[in-house]
């Protein structure tokens, strides 16, 4: 009873959960939304079906072994995999692209396979572009990211404006001429209740007089004009700083340092030369602006109006266009003719116009292989007859597309598919989800979960070793890597937080089989984790 008193929105004492009736309605007009592991619950595009475990200090796990396994015996689950989807092989771009929309979901979704036409990872290119054009509210990964940056830096923005606001403070503060004068020094209070009681106030350090021009002098005249004897303070009506027992005039400012050394003064009195070389002689100065814009163009961009801003690209945004026409037309000026000629398109036109999704998933010839040879749920369809490839025909063409010449390759044991291949099926076989790393120099990147859990945990680089006997009297194709090359590498891996592993993949010797099942299983994979050594922590 407490606790459903507790949780009750009318309950006395619980005023701080209530929420408004409109904002109750709109999250319940809306879809739930699906948590990450459930909608990436599947690691393939495959289901399976195991057994429960058996514990042997429980002998009730064994009736429950039992069930499961004739539950199976008596009802055989559906064939996997259940869904075969179909993709076209494009040797322009020697990969396999995907263009239902169900199928590039379900292969994203179901192990993280394949990479967006128009995206870095992820084939959301459709929702970036609703956003952009107010369809709907779409949460993209991308737009997420700009944003974050985009506050990053107004961020450091608004901090380095607050530090320079400090240093100029300070400066000001700082700036005033230390009296040294003797009559400044005769002039100055002795105390804080002369200071207060006498005509004269002290500011900056500058003595600066009170009296208006109809206050009586001691010696009865006003403050207006009069001679000052030698050793006395000249009072006016508009008290003017003296520095250094010089009195400075209305047209002669005091100029204080500001950043970088520059010195901001009025303008000079006529005939003071050294006035205006104070004025001349200034150093450089970064100034903040609260809004930062980009000044990039191309030359073959025609020259816009100063009104309207421009886009990274130089080209003129429509919205800024139609803006800048209504801001002339009801002022009653000409609208120029370079703005007439832009297309402003209107919102009803174009929330009118559905969009078409272009984009299509492409997949790496070690990912197609996968889903082809290892899992059976995908099938390629060749683009000039248009049939299906059959996994024997797949096979040697990528063995022959992973030469940088494939008309002139020929078949070894050390082929770069091969090898790339045999890391590849290796580690997905353990559950990692390899992703291609040429953004960090590797060959591989070994997610957890997959990319949209954590970031990449270990970089993989892939080299072929050559320890059968048969490659000591034949010639293979080693790559020669260099302690700086590795080095390199490392400090890369190290500095975005990766641990790199070094496979080494045991290439066996010639075979004529063409199977690749039995090609594949003479490979054997060696894995080293290497990290760097440094000799202020690893002295021991």
């Amino acid at each position: 009873m407490a606790n459903s008193r507790i949780d009750a929105p009318g309950a006395p004492g619980n005023e701080g959960h209530k929420q408004p009736r409109n904002k109750q309605d709109k999250s319940s007009a809306r879809p739930p939304k699906i948590p990450l592991h459930q909608l990436y619950a599947l690691p393939a595009p495959i289901r399976t079906f195991p057994l429960p475990s058996f514990y042997p200090n429980n002998p009730l796990s064994l009736f429950h072994v039992l069930w499961a396994w004739t539950n199976q015996l008596l009802s055989p689950p559906p064939a996997e995999p259940s869904v075969i989807h179909q993709g076209r092989w494009s040797l322009e771009t020697r990969s396999a692209h995907i263009h239902d929309p169900l199928s590039i979901r379900a292969l994203w979704e179901q192990g993280f396979f394949g990479k967006g036409s128009y995206s870095r990872s992820e084939p959301n290119w459709l929702k970036r572009e609703q956003n952009r054009q107010g369809q709907g509210e779409k949460k993209v990964s991308e737009l997420i990211t700009a944003q974050r940056r985009e506050e990053r830096k107004m961020m450091k923005w608004d901090r380095a404006r607050k530090e320079q606001e400090a240093i100029l403070k300070t400066r000001l503060a700082e700036a005033w001429v230390a009296p040294v004068g003797p009559k400044e020094l005769l002039a100055l209070p002795n105390s804080l209740q002369d200071l207060q009681l006498s005509p004269f106030g002290l500011t900056n350090g500058h003595i600066t007089s009170n009296i208006s021009s109809n206050t009586i002098l001691p010696d009865g005249q006003t403050g207006l004009t009069r001679e000052t004897p030698p050793g006395t303070i000249t009072t006016n009506a508009t008290a003017s700083p003296i520095v250094n027992g010089n009195s400075v005039g209305e047209d002669e400012k005091i100029p204080f340092p500001l950043l970088n050394g520059e010195i901001t003064a009025t303008e000079p009195a006529t005939g003071a030369p050294d006035a205006v070389a104070s004025t001349l002689k200034r150093r450089k100065s970064v100034r903040f602006s609260p809004t930062v814009e980009s000044t990039t163009f191309q030359l073959s961009d025609p020259p816009a109006s100063p009104h309207i801003k421009s886009l990274s690209n130089g080209k003129v945004s429509s919205i800024d266009v139609a803006n800048e026409s209504l801001r002339l037309s009801q002022s009653g000026e000409e609208v120029p003719t370079e703005m007439s000629d832009v297309p402003v398109a209107t919102e009803s036109s174009a929330a009118s116009l559905d969009i078409v999704d272009r984009e299509h998933l492409q997949l790496t010839m070690e990912e197609t292989f996968y889903l082809t040879f290892g899992l059976g749920a995908l099938t390629v369809v060749n683009p000039t007859t248009g049939k299906v490839m059959a996994v024997e025909e797949l096979f040697p063409l990528f063995r022959r597309l992973s030469y940088d010449s494939p008309s002139t390759a020929v078949m070894r044991p050390d082929d770069p598919f091969l090898v790339q291949y045999a890391v590849y099926h290796h580690f997905r076989s353990l559950g990692w989800v390899p992703r291609p790393g040429i953004k960090f120099g590797v060959d591989w990147l070994l997610y957890i979960g997959g990319p949209v859990f954590a970031h990449a945990e270990f970089a993989v680089i892939v080299l072929p070793a050559y320890t059968d006997p048969y490659w000591k009297t034949h010639d293979h194709a080693s790559p020669k890597r260099s302690w700086h090359w590795l080095h390199s590498i490392n400090r890369v891996q190290t500095h975005a937080l990766k641990t790199m592993v070094l496979v080494y993949v045991d290439i066996p010797p010639p075979t004529e089989t063409s199977d690749p099942s039995s090609i594949l299983k003479q490979y054997k994979i060696r894995e080293f984790v290497m990290k760097r050594w440094l000799s202020n922590r690893s002295r021991e």
